[in-house]
């Protein structure tokens, strides 16, 4: 869905999940990743800019990057990717480079002063501000307390990755099953080609070990049938030395490699090993959101960001919950009595409904709801009740143009203390 991914990049902790993010989409997309990061300039903390650094801090900063990154790199497998630091005020340098590279995505992490502010919804000057008011592009927040679901560090259980031994001999399917339980792996055994796609079948299997030599479908026949049926099965095949021939020509039709008879069972674990660490990194790094909330204001904006959230929820096959905050009882907010409050609440429920309810025909699964309340504090415990994955609204609400909303806006003080990433759209990203 993302083609070319911008990682707006500090090299510390507080990027850390929006880094794994990054990479993760890049990975999985075959994206073009740019990580770049603006250096150079000291802040207050309050947007007031002491100096540039001189132009070996670019350099240094650079390199720090680079470390930072590269491991990472390597485990989600991106291949596009290159790092850039510029001196220059971080807000403006990120939307300059974002325009110039036509990026479809930019990721950030809360990209704060290191001076005890972090919290301060409405520090002027904020870069996470700037760039979610000013982008052209969705603007994708992902903070420190965000799970780290995304990392290849994270390793499953074992149990979750099956494997089917497939041998004529009793003895043999035994000693392989013993021996991969005792490593921590499920293990289910057949006799036969047929029975082994029977069990496929009932799966899922994630591993298949199988002889080449046996009566009615051999080794290779049944790789070819579990090819066709199962493609994402990987098979390493177990032969004698008389039909090693056979085994290299099965790996041309779709085996990963092959076992010679009789095992050494440290090798024999090796080998697995191997698939499940591939199995385990592919699990992890894979993004996908299965409960989506869209928060509304009604704005035009608002409705882009129906838009985005709408081919979101539908290339994930996620579930849309759509909400509306009717904002009660904090500064300039509306005071209403209880009648009046369920009344806005069935007005915006029906508004919702009527507004957005026929544009979701390509949607398998979505709800309508409004609650009054801080707006904020109100679409975070909606995503909460709701196990959101992942949160998008327009930039602000009520002003009519993005850069004049007030700083401290409700999505940038959702977007620090949600625990799943948020996705800010603006009005410029979908009308230019």
């Amino acid at each position: 869905m993302f083609k070319k991914v911008l990682l707006a990049l500090s090299p510390n902790k507080t990027c850390q999940r929006a880094a794994d993010m990054a990479f993760a989409l890049a990975g999985q997309n075959n994206a073009e990743l740019h990580i770049f990061h603006a250096c150079g300039m000291k802040s207050d903390g309050w947007g007031g800019i002491e100096h540039f650094a001189s132009s070996g801090k670019v350099e240094e900063t650079k390199e720090e990057i680079n470390n930072f990154c590269k491991e990472k790199l390597g485990k989600f497998d991106v291949k596009d990717y290159a790092i850039e630091v510029t001196p220059g005020l971080a807000h403006s340098e990120i939307l300059r480079f974002a325009r110039k590279k036509a990026v479809d995505l930019i990721v950030m992490g809360p990209h704060v002063p290191e001076t005890g502010q972090m919290k301060k919804w409405g520090t002027a000057g904020s870069s996470l501000e700037k760039v979610s008011q000013r982008a052209r592009c969705p603007v994708m927040v992902v903070s420190e307390q965000v799970p780290r679901i995304w990392s290849a560090e994270t390793v499953g259980d074992r149990k979750d990755f099956r494997i089917l031994v497939v041998d004529d001999e009793q003895v043999l399917r035994d000693s392989l099953r013993e021996w991969l339980r005792e490593e921590g792996y499920s293990v289910d055994t057949a006799e036969s080609g047929q029975e082994a796609l029977e069990k496929l079948a009932a799966g899922p299997y994630q591993m298949m070990l199988t002889d080449i030599k046996m009566p009615e479908m051999d080794g290779v026949g049944l790789l070819k049938r579990a090819n066709e049926r199962f493609p994402d099965l990987t098979v390493v095949m177990m032969t004698a030395y008389a039909t090693v021939e056979t085994a290299i020509e099965a790996m041309k039709i779709g085996a990963l490699d092959y076992l010679l008879k009789p095992f050494d069972p440290e090798a024999m674990v090796s080998k697995v090993s191997e698939v499940y660490q591939a199995f385990e990194t592919a699990r992890s790094v894979k993004v996908t959101f299965s409960d989506i909330v869209l928060a509304t204001d009604f704005s035009d904006q608002a409705h882009h960001a129906f838009d985005f959230a709408s081919r979101m929820t539908q290339y994930h096959e996620a579930k849309l919950h759509i909400f509306h905050a009717i904002p009660v009882g904090h500064d300039d907010t509306l005071m209403l009595n209880q009648a009046e409050i369920e009344k806005s609440i069935r007005d915006a429920t029906e508004k919702m409904e009527g507004k957005y309810g026929s544009e979701l025909e390509g949607v398998a699964e979505y709800s309508v709801e409004s609650w009054e309340g801080m707006p904020y504090v109100e679409i975070l415990k909606f995503a909460r009740w709701n196990n959101a994955d992942l949160i998008i609204m327009a930039h602000h609400s009520r002003e009519s143009d993005p850069e004049k909303a007030l700083l401290g806006s409700n999505v940038v003080r959702v977007a620090l203390s949600a625990t799943c990433p948020t996705v800010s759209i603006n009005r410029r990203i979908i009308a230019s």
